[in-house]
């Protein structure tokens, strides 16, 4: 199931209005795998919709009138997809505290204390961009925790990256384990990587970060480095940290473009081949 949230300013008008629409097309096509919602980035939660959303709505065979304004929060950043914002102000929000791959601008027009003919003006232009929304979400990898499903998988993963991989068992513990911060990257189908790490008392441990072999140099490594920093900075921790080899120059890189620095080295860390490893640390400003 993939989750998208259209958003605009306070959630009255034009995306409460785009997502019970949309919510409409994906019936009329019997899509059932997308989960639609709609939030502002400046609500004032519980608001009633806009009138002229729900005239416009019900001339198209749609009842909006239950809906009640919200704002965009932590666990929506965390949780959904694809954002569908509709205007730049709106991205430019949102780019502070997400990936900017998740977010899409739709240039729809705030139609808000205008005449009724601008919101059927807002439908129409939203309404002819379904295909591409389809399209753009049914294209898209999507981050999730880590689930019983994954586990042999990830396990087959582990063995093709790692000297020592984490066996399917040891994978598992991490589901129940309190500290776990266990993150999935997949298409509809496919593992193309994971992330592991460990948040204790604030301080995040990445144990491995892996990409499947034939997906490499598409920036998934940098996409799952960036939402455990996401997820992390959400739960204010103080800093992540992680070791690497010394000759994982490629790993290295990806460390750095995402701002760890390096702090120190530990010798002979790895085995198989047995070689020293760097240290690398983001520190997360308050």
């Amino acid at each position: 199931m993939k989750k998208i949230m259209f958003i605009c300013s306070g959630n009255t008008c034009r995306s409460p209005l785009a997502e019970g629409l949309f919510k409409k097309y994906l019936k009329e096509n019997n899509i059932t795998d997308i989960e639609v919602s709609s939030a502002g980035v400046g609500a004032f939660p519980g608001d009633a919709v806009s009138i002229n959303s729900i005239l416009v709505a019900g001339n198209r065979g749609l009842d909006i009138s239950d809906h009640r304004a919200r704002n965009i929060n932590p666990e929506h950043l965390l949780t959904t997809d694809l954002f569908f914002c509709m205007s730049d102000s709106h991205k430019a929000v949102l780019s502070r505290y997400c990936d900017e791959n998740k977010i899409v601008v739709l240039n729809v027009p705030d139609p808000y204390g205008r005449p009724i003919e601008f919101y059927e003006e807002c439908a129409k232009q939203l309404e002819s961009q379904f295909p591409q929304i389809l399209e753009r979400i049914q294209n898209t990898v999507v981050i999730r925790e880590m689930t019983e499903s994954d586990i042999t998988e990830i396990a087959d993963l582990e063995k093709e990256c790692f000297s020592e991989p984490w066996s399917e068992n040891s994978l598992r513990d991490e589901l129940t384990n309190e500290t776990a911060r266990f993150y999935v990257l997949r298409d509809n189908e496919n593992l193309l990587g994971y992330i592991g790490a460990n948040n204790i008392c604030n301080e995040v441990y990445i144990t491995n970060v892996a990409v499947s072999g034939n997906c490499r140099g598409k920036g998934y490594g940098k996409t799952l480095v960036n939402h455990l920093i996401k997820q992390s900075e959400t739960e204010r921790a103080f800093f992540i940290t992680l070791e690497v080899r010394k000759s994982n120059e490629n790993a290295i890189k990806l460390y750095e473009k995402c701002g760890f620095k390096l702090i120190g080295e530990r010798k002979n860390f790895y085995s198989k081949p047995q070689e020293d490893a760097l240290i690398y640390t983001y520190y997360i400003e308050e």
